[in-house]
């Protein structure tokens, strides 16, 4: 992880986690390969059974930065990872973060590395304006108090967002760190962009725009309809949402988030399909992981 691949004139290296859906990485790589300021890309695989292994040791390893991870390390660690890889591994000056089912318009990074350039890089993060498959708006970020302060830019004030298509500066790694790959699943992209957020602004790029092939783009799934089988994951969720928010909003907004929670489980418990004291024994057992839950940042220097 130390040889530091040499550095051209294109600033970005982007970096993709993907877990056992080779079709769509496959996808994603050759949007990502037309993307003229993408130097290098990082691809995590979490362990894919699919075929993505054999598919990746094909690619350019002058081009591609391969870690086949021998167990699922969940989004976080594998973003987490990814940064880590991208950090040691290139110069770049940009790291542009997403999930394997995001397909990226040819002109997706240049639009955000013009306006890193505006900035005069004094941002947190800069988040693409992500499409579903039909054109309506998907994963929309959250708007800050003063968001229209540069809509003439075609730049929107956000507070969070989410890990499709994210761009962070190397300088910004050098002061708040790498994703927290502890979180595992759920709340890392959040966590992470409230994180970097914390002394300069950061914004939603108006004209960078992907594509999110997601299933659905308004999912009706929730802990009570989900199935069995995926029951267990929701604990991830409650723990991380009551640590971000007691480390980012402090105790009077997390005793309120705690007493909704609280209050949830209970619904959960009267409202469930099946498995109610399942269901809803992974709320509590969430939250109240979440008020001892501290896990350290990880920095690159």
């Amino acid at each position: 992880m130390d040889n530091i691949l040499e550095k051209d004139n294109r600033d970005v290296c982007a970096i993709v986690v993907t877990y056992n859906r080779k079709s769509l990485l496959v996808e994603c790589l050759e949007a990502l390969g037309k993307n003229k300021e993408v130097k290098h890309i990082v691809v995590v695989n979490n362990n894919s059974s699919d075929g993505t292994r054999e598919y990746l040791e094909t690619l350019d390893k002058e081009f591609y930065i391969i870690e086949n991870s021998t167990h699922n390390l969940g989004g976080a660690g594998g973003f987490s990872l990814g940064m880590e890889l991208a950090y040691k591994r290139t110069n770049a000056k940009y790291f542009w973060i997403m999930d394997d089912d995001t397909i990226a318009n040819f002109n997706a990074a240049s639009e955000l590395v013009e306006k890193a350039t505006l900035l005069k890089n004094n941002f947190g993060f800069l988040c693409s304006n992500v499409r579903w498959t039909d054109g309506s708006s998907c994963n929309i970020p959250m708007a800050a108090k003063n968001w229209p302060e540069l809509t003439t830019e075609g730049l929107v004030g956000v507070t969070q967002g989410t890990f499709v298509s994210i761009l962070v500066s190397r300088d910004t790694v050098d002061k708040f760190g790498i994703p927290t790959k502890e979180l595992f699943i759920w709340g890392d992209d959040t966590e992470y962009t409230v994180r970097v957020t914390q002394d300069n602004p950061s914004y939603f790029v108006k004209d960078s725009i992907v594509i999110h092939k997601t299933p659905n783009n308004l999912s009706g799934i929730t802990l009570k309809n989900d199935s069995l089988d995926r029951v267990n994951r929701y604990f991830y969720l409650y723990r991380n949402l009551i640590f971000i928010s007691k480390t980012y909003k402090g105790n009077k907004d997390t005793f309120k988030l705690f007493t909704h929670y609280m209050i949830y489980a209970l619904n959960v418990l009267l409202k469930s399909e099946n498995h109610k004291w399942r269901r809803a024994m992974v709320v509590l057992k969430g939250i109240f992981a979440g008020i001892k839950f501290n896990p350290d940042i990880k920095y690159m220097n």
